[in-house]
């Protein structure tokens, strides 16, 4: 009798720790569709820490990438992969991955999930980025094709073709189809990141399409400062420091 008790006891105690683990689990989606990220995170690091569950670690890395803090959910995503039995990993963890790593390994998950037929538009999108920075451009143009061709917006396809580098000949044709406003904000942040002498140069003179047309002074200024970061990257110096001085009004 005093076993049965116990087995009792036991079989009771394990069923009320699965129900409380699924109930933190539901607070997890809960807080996320409130936008508590902040609290997602707190949670998860704290239980992380205590119990070492993987879950965990995929909340706390949906929890960084939610608040902009990619570096962070990079590495939280990374130690989920190294501790996570293949067979233990998600398809909301996959399709996480490729939003945070880069290169080879979030090729690999793109791959996994087109197999599994859990491809959209997002996750579409990040793989194809992946892709083209491997140099990888007839897998990316079937990715493209397949899933992004009637999904992206004029605004978004230039955007993409920028991040992706793809040829500044595409690219003009891509910003010809928005209105100049646009076409020159992507210009401008296009040239906050770093590239090659040669494109940036090409970038200039896609660019220097517009410093003819009709525009207010505030996108003027901006795309002359678009300029001078695009020189200066193609190491043409001079032509940095005019338009540097032309985007400052004088």
């Amino acid at each position: 009798m005093r076993t049965e008790y116990y087995v009792t006891l036991l079989l009771l105690s394990f069923f009320l720790l699965l129900a409380g683990c699924k109930g933190k689990e539901e607070s997890y989606t809960t807080l996320g569709e409130s936008g508590q990220w902040e609290q997602v995170l707190q949670i998860s690091g704290d239980r992380f820490s205590s119990e070492h569950r993987i879950e965990d670690l995929y909340w706390m890395a949906r929890a960084h990438w939610e608040q902009g803090q990619v570096h962070l959910g990079n590495q939280a995503i990374t130690l989920y992969y190294a501790l996570a039995y293949e067979e233990e990993i998600t398809v909301e963890a996959r399709r996480l991955a490729i939003l945070l790593l880069d290169g080879p390994r979030a090729i690999e998950e793109g791959h996994i999930l087109e197999e599994q037929g859990q491809m959209d538009g997002l996750i579409a999108a990040s793989y194809y980025e992946a892709l083209m920075s491997q140099g990888l451009e007839g897998e990316a143009s079937r990715i493209f094709v397949r899933y992004l061709s009637d999904t992206l917006d004029p605004r978004s396809y230039a955007q993409l073709l920028l991040r992706t580098n793809a040829e500044s000949e595409v690219i003009g044709q891509a910003l010809s189809s928005l209105d100049d406003s646009d076409a020159i904000a992507l210009l401008w942040e296009a040239a906050q990141v770093e590239r090659e002498s040669d494109y940036s140069a090409s970038l200039a003179a896609v660019a220097a399409g517009y410093e003819q047309r009709s525009l207010s002074s505030s996108n003027r200024l901006l795309l002359y400062a678009a300029l001078s970061r695009f020189y200066a990257m193609a190491d043409l110096r001079v032509l940095s420091n005019k338009y540097r001085s032309l985007s400052q009004g004088l």
